[in-house]
């Protein structure tokens, strides 16, 4: 039986077209788990994709103001860890953001 991994999505867990989206990018992708998309909250394990709305809480997360197949397949690549992205935001981007260039992370 195949491994079933979270994968935090905000604002809240897809449904319609947005769950469709996710289901076929994830089809196009070779992993060996299958995810189960969930609503992020503050804490979520990995990272969070967010559909039209940025997270108002700290985490790494990959913004889609305007899901379609090939946003979300790039997202989903870049949340599950299978290749990297700049369009990604981490959670010492947020900090930058809040607190200048001198932040880094430890």
């Amino acid at each position: 039986m195949a491994e079933i991994k979270p994968l935090p999505i905000y604002p809240s867990t897809p449904t319609g077209a947005d769950l469709t989206l996710l289901q076929e990018a994830k089809a196009q992708l070779d992993t060996p788990f299958l995810v189960s998309p969930v609503k992020a909250v503050p804490g979520s394990p990995g990272r969070v994709i967010a559909l039209r709305e940025r997270p108002n809480f700290l985490c790494d997360y990959a913004y889609i103001p305007d899901p379609n197949p090939t946003s979300v397949l790039e997202a989903l690549k870049w949340a599950l860890g299978t290749h990297d992205d700049p369009r990604g935001v981490t959670v010492v981007h947020m900090l930058k953001e809040i607190f200048g260039d001198g932040t880094f992370e430890l």
